[in-house]
């Protein structure tokens, strides 16, 4: 048995007196690929942050095993005014993590992985959503995190796009965890270990499917 990497129980949301999120409790294991599987507005993005620990005004609690966190957001979030390389390797500088060749080489594969070879010196407003969406990934995923939350990271791509990417984390990172949230069942199948499925309104508990 793996040990648990993240731990929610009784996690708890309101918005203006309405429960968003009541009672909520589940675990995922070291290496797991796990999706949070809901519709679309039913609150999977306040989940996602607050498992990522951007939203602290809940009640329950949320423990994660992590030294290296990171987060996909559903919005790219990329600098207008910065390049694809550049707003990839930005992370890199604020984390203070050195540029060698090593990094270089995952660089060029996750380059190569994802379509954007060749796009290094285009603008976001140049690039498609999936292309931005797929930026976003990479840099998330350069600095090497050991647990990845990751909201609706494959919406504007298609399944194979999807798998390549999932196939190559886990060739890079044997023993990452992946969290995502989605609301297609198919894509969600594609790639997890477990799908957790949203069973009533507010999101108060999981059925959980494995593909």
């Amino acid at each position: 048995m793996e040990a648990f990497v993240l731990r929610a129980t009784g996690i708890t949301k309101k918005f203006n007196r309405q429960t968003i999120i009541d009672n909520l409790s589940f675990s995922v294991e070291q290496g797991e690929t796990v999706t949070l599987m809901a519709p679309s507005g039913s609150g999977k993005t306040t989940l996602i942050s607050i498992l990522a620990g951007i939203d602290r005004d809940f009640s329950g609690t949320v423990a994660a095993q992590t030294r290296h966190p990171g987060v996909v957001f559903q919005e790219p979030g990329l600098f207008w005014y910065k390049t694809v390389r550049e707003n990839i390797v930005y992370p890199l500088g604020l984390k203070k993590i050195p540029w060698c060749a090593k990094t270089e080489a995952r660089y060029r594969e996750w380059m190569d992985v994802t379509g954007l070879a060749g796009f290094e010196g285009h603008y976001p407003h140049e690039i498609s959503r999936g292309m931005k969406q797929k930026s976003a990934i990479i840099r998330t995923l350069l600095y090497n995190p050991d647990l990845v939350f990751m909201d609706e990271p494959f919406s504007s791509m298609d399944q194979a796009s999807a798998r390549a990417i999932v196939d190559h984390i886990h060739a890079l990172h044997p023993r990452i965890t992946l969290v995502l949230a989605s609301h297609s069942l198919s894509q969600a199948t594609g790639f997890s270990d477990r799908v957790f499925e949203v069973t009533r309104t507010p999101m108060s508990g999981f059925e959980i499917t494995i593909p």
